[in-house]
């Protein structure tokens, strides 16, 4: 028997991912209450087919379990990979507001997770005294 872990855990896990690569505009949309096929949706965008393939080899080879499905062309401009209850897209910012997922899903709860900011060292300046 396969890998179990949480939907919840397995989404955060995704967007980590894709936020590495450089994915842009991350979302997590959670579904459960309106869904039957699945808890979240992972959406993001990718500037070039390079780059989404690129976001999805990051995400397909390092979640600890294999997705169910997958999609991708070679020349994509969407890309999907599907955990059962997590369902990860990747689309080309063209696609991805000609489809908007967000606003077929405009019910859902939507969830990101917040960019760690990296901190600033205060630097206090001397005031000289002339």
């Amino acid at each position: 028997m396969g890998k179990k872990i949480d939907s919840k855990k397995l989404a955060g896990l995704a967007v980590e991912l894709l936020k590495q690569k450089k994915g842009r505009d991350v979302v997590v949309l959670d579904v459960k209450k309106i869904s039957d096929f699945t808890d979240y949706l992972v959406i993001a965008s990718g500037t070039s087919d390079t780059h989404i393939r690129a976001l999805f080899s990051e995400v397909e080879e390092n979640l600890p379990i294999p997705a169910y499905k997958k999609e991708m062309r070679k020349r994509t401009k969407w890309a999907v990979l599907d955990y059962g209850g997590v369902v990860v897209h990747i689309f080309h910012s063209d696609f991805r507001k000609f489809y908007d997922l967000e606003s077929t899903w405009s019910s859902a709860k939507k969830t990101a997770k917040k960019e760690t900011k990296k901190r600033k060292k205060n630097v206090k300046r001397s005031k000289r005294r002339n």
